[in-house]
């Protein structure tokens, strides 16, 4: 079983790298990555990154110490000085300044099939795959020299640590993997804080309650991000794209319709354990799912209702949290209706198909919005 699952997961994270390369090779690098090279990875001292001294509107150190650790190993450099224009094709600059990305990409979405593959067999697996390549943000930002990668895997994680841990209950969830990942959150970006906090509260709320627990999983992790929080550079934020798009290219409608049906259908089962045993991953994912949403809700509000100058545009990018937990609902969803009708196979292929509907109006909305940024070429 354990050789199974680890040629499943070099076979999903070999074909999630391989289409990260190809796509590096055909995305331009433009200011964002272009500066962050430059200024920051090249010319930043390690202390000056450690401490969060660097001129990047996020601080957080974990990116940039990463990137120029692996960077430095290879003794790499921008071929050329980049003059601030906008964008620049240099096909091998495009591909080495990525692999990182791609690798922890790569990780978190081979995570999320195989967690599901294990779940539900090879349709889930399959499902979760096609969730994964069908979300826009997955594909705007795939193989982007900077921080969002490192984000989103620590993001994935977080939530199927969360996930494995709250669906079973009477069990002491060991702090470790907490701990490493919420540190990665709290280094990461200042919205790791946040997630950090509310993941801590929402284990408190099922029933994992040991106060050791939550000060080596929440409270030393917490510690280390305080510092560059207070050393963040303030800046007015000021949407530069409509809250709604910002929202919906982070939880596509189609799987917030899922969502809507999947509350519906909990609703209206019968309470006996015997009809709620296969609503589980997505039942126990569903307060993590809303209380996430919630927080992309509020930050978009307090941005629209700020007086502060406006200086720093607030975009999809910025919530990208968010995308992990659409992506994870939605396969959760679907895991649990698959299981949900062994006996009942037309009911199994109804849903499939209307689930597969939903999949490709989700598909040719995110072709649309990659086509609208023209990212590739």
């Amino acid at each position: 079983m354990l050789m199974k699952v680890f040629i499943a997961g070099i076979l999903a994270f070999s074909f999630f790298f391989s289409v990260g390369i190809l796509l590096a090779r055909h995305k331009p690098l433009w200011n964002d990555e272009l500066y962050g090279q430059q200024s920051t990875v090249q010319r930043t001292s390690w202390p000056d990154i450690i401490s969060g001294r660097q001129t990047e509107w996020n601080n957080f150190p974990l990116f940039y110490a990463l990137q120029k650790g692996i960077l430095q190993l290879f003794h790499y450099q921008l071929p050329f000085v980049w003059d601030g224009s906008g964008l620049v094709v240099n096909p091998h600059a495009q591909i080495v300044l990525r692999v990182l990305p791609d690798i922890l990409m790569s990780i978190a979405l081979s995570a999320i099939v195989l967690f599901f593959g294990l779940r539900s067999g090879f349709a889930g697996g399959l499902a979760a795959a096609l969730i994964c390549l069908s979300t826009p943000m997955v594909w705007l930002y795939w193989v982007e020299a900077r921080a969002y990668s490192l984000w989103f895997v620590l993001t994935v994680f977080q939530s199927l640590l969360f996930l494995g841990t709250a669906s079973k209950k009477g069990t002491n969830a060991p702090a470790a993997p907490f701990a490493l990942v919420h540190t990665g959150l709290c280094l990461t970006a200042p919205f790791g804080i946040v997630q950090t906090i509310v993941c801590q509260g929402l284990l408190w709320s099922v029933g994992t309650r040991r106060v050791r627990f939550h000060i080596i999983a929440g409270l030393l992790p917490l510690f280390l991000g305080a510092h560059y929080i207070w050393a963040q550079q303030k800046f007015g934020a000021y949407l530069f794209a409509s809250w709604q798009d910002i929202f919906l290219r982070n939880y596509p409608l189609e799987g917030i319709i899922f969502l809507g049906v999947y509350a519906v259908l909990l609703c209206l089962l019968p309470r006996e354990e015997g009809s709620r045993k296969y609503f589980l991953f997505g039942r126990v994912f569903f307060p993590f799912c809303l209380a996430f949403m919630a927080i992309a809700l509020a930050g978009l509000f307090y941005v629209v209702c700020s007086s502060a100058s406006r200086s720093l545009p607030v975009v999809e990018r910025q919530f990208i949290f968010l995308t992990p937990m659409g992506m994870i609902m939605t396969a959760a969803i679907f895991s649990d209706l698959w299981l949900a009708t062994p006996e009942r196979p037309w009911r199994r292929l109804g849903g499939t198909v209307i689930f597969a509907a939903g999949l490709l109006a989700q598909f040719l909305s995110t072709f649309e919005t990659v086509d609208h940024f023209y990212v590739y070429f």
